[in-house]
């Protein structure tokens, strides 16, 4: 049962304001979500990983993010339901033979893709099952920019009680952030993060999906 909460983030005397609270239904929850994303809002998210901060794909919402978690302002990741859903909202990807490949073997899952698409960086992009953020998709219009919930250094949060730590340190300038609190995500690890390319693939990050399990899906 996945709850709704608002949080307002810590005050200027350093007091962190705690969520409120939960609303009834899960249908209620996710109607708030987006409707905080169609407000330029950021929201945590569980994911098949670890919990993500997400929001609308917009420049102005991935400064949002990046301030929140402390660090320059940067690529992240795009969440979609589906692979047409990437192919429609980013024309300008490149997918290769062994992008393909790899989607076809790992997706919906914890798999992350860095496809070219004509910048210095690259996008990242994948497809998660989580039964939460996926509904959040077919209400957020089916693409979200996402990361990992933690300030850059820390680990990322996979509890209820590391998603109020993490956002206590919130300062009041974020403003109001969702949280959709689906429970403890145990035991889960962060996606493994594959660059692909015209010149060939590499493991940015082993994660969730060991780098064997790439290698031989490749190799089919």
């Amino acid at each position: 049962m996945v709850k709704w909460r608002e949080w307002a983030g810590a005050s200027a005397s350093g007091a962190s304001a705690g969520p409120g609270r939960a609303l009834a239904t899960e249908d209620d929850a996710l109607d708030r979500a987006a409707a905080l994303l169609d407000a330029g809002g950021v929201v945590a998210h569980p994911t098949s990983t670890v919990y993500g901060l997400g929001g609308r794909p917009r420049p102005d919402v991935d400064a949002r993010i990046a301030a929140i978690k402390r660090r320059p302002p940067g690529p992240l990741i795009r969440l979609a339901a589906s692979r047409e859903a990437l192919r429609e909202a980013l024309p300008g990807a490149r997918w290769t033979e062994a992008a393909r490949r790899l989607a076809d073997a790992f997706w919906p899952g914890a798999l992350t893709l860095v496809l070219e698409d004509g910048g210095d960086t690259g996008v990242a992009v994948r497809v998660d099952p989580h039964p939460v953020v996926r509904r959040l998709l077919d209400r957020a219009g089916g693409l979200l920019t996402s990361t990992s919930l933690n300030e850059t250094g820390r680990p990322p949060a996979r509890t209820g009680r590391e998603v109020r730590a993490a956002l206590s340190r919130v300062g009041p300038a974020a403003g109001t952030l969702g949280w959709l609190d689906a429970g403890d995500l145990v035991g889960s690890t962060p996606s493994t993060l594959v660059r692909a390319t015209r010149e060939g693939v590499e493991v940015l990050r082993e994660g969730a999906v060991p780098a064997t399990d790439v290698t031989r899906a490749l190799s089919r």
